[in-house]
């Protein structure tokens, strides 16, 4: 048996993905894509510019940004000039890149109003909705302290939602100078406020009498009940400081601009990310799929950039999670699954050359033309394809067409076939496609 028959055939790999990480076909992609489309127009047409910044930063960057972020990096294996291989790491979110910029930039003008929309990576458990590589939708103004920065941020978020068709969203909004009172008004010192303010943050699972009975054993009776009546609905006391002024000065900025108050909630037990927050905090969930957990959330944060400048410089923004948004949109069935963009399909039925031509005349319009490039030569076979991709037209232009200089149109939807004349085909798909 010669050695080429014995040879081992080689080992079949497993077409599958790591944990916590995702493929998006064409329909998912056409949806996703739709919904970043309006994020990103919602962003400029409040005066938003793009920002884009690199993907690899350096590890001591990230670290440097988020409390324990270290457990969560991956780090870059670079290359055998670099000292150490975890010199370098993917960023876990856009915010701690955007302050390395600006620290980079200083002479850019400010306020600095941008936006970016890009991929992230996180080493966490994935749960539903979250996963390991993700993206994410910041929108933020650095270089301004004033509340109307804020109120702006809220107006964003409301108008994003708003666009993309939901109704189920509960903006929550804290303040991080409010949260600081506690421990002046419920008489426990501060140092123990980062354990008050742990016990807080799991009452969206574990509840209120959850809340209550962790409080209990931490804390002395007094010290608990005082707390608690600081995270009631009803609390009254305290609210007259310049911290709760802030979310009244934003409903008062906001006032006439149709923003729906129902939409926007004062919930003092919002504590994420205060270990970096120092004012106004948003964070906002979808009423009808609480288990998506926040698709969105952020606040102002004076003192991030400082790390790199040696100088406190003010901002405030959000980030909105698409992949967990659009986990949402998939479970409430939010969207109209299109399987392409393509518009017209121009099937092969003789010459290559008309087949090219025409299709680049209709691109030329502005219609998403694609060409069949396949071997099936089959009228038959070519509209199956186009069929099962969803393709809504197909053109048809053979010998026979080409001696009556018409052009055969089927539109895949209604069945329905016509000829119209050859010098007729832009304006006819120009009518059936208008552009926007």
């Amino acid at each position: 048996m010669s050695d080429q028959a014995t040879a081992k055939k080689p080992k079949r790999i497993r077409p599958e993905l790591p944990a916590g990480f995702r493929d998006y076909g064409p329909a998912d992609a056409i949806a996703k894509q739709g919904m970043i489309d309006v994020m990103r127009m919602t962003f400029e047409r409040f005066g938003f510019d793009p920002l884009e910044t690199s993907s690899v930063q350096r590890t001591e960057v990230l670290t440097g940004g988020e409390e324990d972020s270290g457990k969560i990096i991956f780090n870059v294996k670079g290359s055998q000039e670099q000292e150490s291989e975890s010199d370098s790491s993917l960023r876990f979110d856009l915010t701690v890149p955007l302050a390395r910029f600006m620290a980079a930039n200083p002479d850019l003008p400010k306020p600095f109003k941008r936006y970016q929309i890009g991929t992230v990576w996180r080493g966490e458990r994935p749960q539903a909705g979250r996963y390991r590589e993700f993206m994410q939708a910041d929108v933020d103004i650095v270089g301004s302290s004033s509340i109307g920065a804020d109120a702006e941020i809220a107006m964003i978020i409301y108008t994003v939602f708003k666009s993309l068709g939901f109704s189920d969203f509960v903006i929550r909004y804290n303040n991080r100078k409010l949260l600081d009172q506690l421990p002046r008004f419920a008489d426990f010192p501060e140092k123990k406020i980062w354990e008050a303010l742990r016990i807080i943050d799991k009452k969206d699972k574990i509840g209120s009498e959850g809340v209550r009975k962790e409080l209990q054993k931490n804390f002395i009776k007094k010290v608990a009940d005082k707390i608690l009546e600081f995270l009631s609905p009803d609390f009254s006391p305290m609210l007259q400081g310049d911290e709760f002024s802030e979310y009244e000065e934003i409903k008062s900025i906001l006032g006439n601009t149709g923003f729906d108050w129902e939409k926007f909630k004062l919930e003092r037990s919002l504590v994420r990310g205060l270990s970096y927050y120092t004012g106004s905090v948003f964070e906002v969930i979808l009423t009808t799929v609480p288990e998506i957990g926040s698709v969105c959330g952020g606040g102002r944060y004076d003192d991030l950039i400082s790390q790199f400048t040696g100088q406190k410089i003010p901002a405030v923004g959000v980030s909105f999670g698409v992949d967990r948004l659009f986990a949402a949109m998939e479970k409430l069935e939010r969207y109209l699954w299109r399987k392409t963009r393509t518009q017209v399909l121009m099937l092969r039925l003789g010459d290559w050359t008309w087949t090219f031509d025409i299709g680049e005349e209709l691109r030329n319009a502005g219609i998403n033309t694609a060409l069949y490039v396949g071997d099936d030569q089959t009228f038959e076979g070519q509209l199956a394809y186009a069929l099962k991709k969803e393709i809504p037209y197909v053109v048809i232009y053979g010998p026979n067409e080409a001696k009556k200089s018409v052009v055969a149109i089927k539109n895949l939807i209604t069945r329905e076939q016509k000829e119209i004349p050859r010098n007729k085909l832009v304006d006819y798909f120009k009518k059936v496609f208008p552009s926007p």
